[in-house]
């Protein structure tokens, strides 16, 4: 799983889009933090702060962006990245329409 500091999410699809972070905690229950991109068109993108900023803890078992579709679908990102202080953010796109081929998709 790849170590990130913070991540990014580029809208490449045909909505508006909001972002907050998802993370699994070690109780086995995915948490979400009060942090939120706010809502962005089009090809825009936004990052977050250095995660551990925004309340994801270091032993969290995954982290990933939970995305929005202003008026439409909802979902995580794939796949899943872990945290660390390294510097390096994980960029995701999200695509699609509100309704069909919705999905945030890690690309690097």
């Amino acid at each position: 799983m790849r170590q990130v500091q913070k991540i990014t999410v580029n809208n490449k699809g045909g909505y508006v889009f909001n972002f907050s972070v998802q993370w699994l905690g070690s109780d086995g229950k995915w948490h979400t933090t009060s942090w939120n991109s706010g809502d962005y068109p089009v090809a825009q993108s936004r990052t977050t702060p250095p995660l551990n900023e925004i309340g994801v803890p270091s032993d969290a078992l995954a982290v990933t962006p939970h995305g929005h579709a202003v008026l439409g679908s909802s979902g995580q990102g794939n796949p899943f990245v872990s945290f660390a202080p390294n510097g390096q953010i994980a960029t995701y796109d999200a695509v699609g329409t509100t309704i069909i081929g919705f999905a945030i998709v890690l690309i690097e």
